[in-house]
C-alpha cells in the first residue's frame, strides 16, 4: 500500500519532471526497456501542458498543428523528461556526470492510425497517469 501522501508526492514528481511529449508513426507493441518512439515524428520534442485532475492523477496533454504533423500518419505518443533533478538521488540517470535531456520516456501508447494530417487540421492527446 502507498499512502495517500506519498501517492500526491509521486503524481507532483510526475507532473513536474514530465513535460515533453512527442508522435511517431510506429505502432508495435511496447517494449518496456525502450527508452523513445519506434519512429519518432516531431524533433525536437514538444512541451506538454501538465494538470492535475485529483490529488494522485496527472493529466498530460499537447496539441499538435496540421502544419507539424502535415503528410504523417500517427502510431504512437510518448511522455518524455526535459530535465532531471539536480540531486545525487538521481546520478542513475546522469552520464560521466552531465543529463541528456528527454532520454527518459515515462510512457509510450501505441494506437490505430490516426491521420494523414492537412494544414488546418488540429490533434489534441492527453494522457493520464493515476498513481495508486
Amino acid at each position: 500500500m502507498i499512502t495517500d501522501k506519498t501517492k500526491r508526492k509521486i503524481a507532483l514528481f510526475l507532473k513536474e519532471f514530465y513535460q515533453t511529449a512527442n508522435v511517431g508513426a510506429g505502432g508495435s507493441s511496447t517494449n518496456p526497456n525502450a527508452n523513445e518512439l519506434d519512429v519518432p515524428i516531431l524533433d525536437p520534442n514538444v512541451a506538454t501542458t501538465n494538470a492535475e485532475s485529483s490529488a494522485a492523477t496527472v493529466d498530460f496533454a499537447v496539441s499538435l498543428t496540421g502544419s507539424q504533423l502535415e503528410g504523417n500518419t500517427i502510431r504512437e505518443f510518448g511522455v518524455f523528461s526535459a530535465t532531471t533533478p539536480n540531486d545525487t538521488n538521481f546520478d542513475e540517470l546522469r552520464a560521466d556526470g552531465a543529463y541528456t535531456a528527454e532520454t527518459t520516456m515515462l510512457s509510450r501508447l501505441n494506437f490505430e492510425a490516426i491521420g494523414p494530417f492537412s494544414n488546418s487540421d488540429q490533434i489534441d492527446i492527453v494522457l493520464t497517469v493515476e498513481v495508486e
